[in-house]
């Protein structure tokens, strides 16, 4: 299963070059595939707050970020600095996928390839499949 999660992720990385970095997780901090430079297991919930509201300025991977938009599928954050942007995607809310990209790059198309990626692996791949352990659990 984390084959078919990998090749998800890998299909959007290809459709935008300019991801740097990508990260596919379910909402109890399963993590499905993550490249080397952006695993988000230990920021899952940083990530998942800020999408609710209950924080605006944050920091993931040692990277200072605030909240630019959200909406029931997405996730904008923005580096105060202008260095970089990451948009999280989800479906149903049970599949998330990440990106992180330079901030001048195109942010709502690839927040839209993140929500067209998790939509297909909540089609296609239970998180049951995934093995547990490896980040924090969300509750809301």
């Amino acid at each position: 299963m984390v084959m078919r999660v990998k090749r998800t992720v890998t299909i959007a990385m290809s459709n935008y070059e300019e991801i740097v970095g990508a990260c596919a997780f379910t909402y109890d901090g399963r993590i499905g595939y993550a490249t080397d430079n952006l695993n988000l297991a230990s920021d899952i919930v940083t990530i998942l707050s800020a999408w609710n509201g209950k924080i605006n300025s944050y920091k993931i991977k040692n990277i200072s970020f605030i909240t630019a938009m959200t909406t029931e599928n997405g996730l904008v954050a923005i580096n105060p600095d202008g260095a970089v942007a990451l948009m999280v995607g989800t479906g149903k809310g049970i599949w998330f996928v990440a990106a992180m990209a330079p901030m001048d790059k195109d942010k709502m198309g690839i927040l839209m390839e993140c929500v067209t990626s998790a939509k297909n692996l909540e089609r296609s791949i239970s998180v049951y499949d995934i093995p547990d352990g490896s980040g924090g659990h969300w509750q809301a």
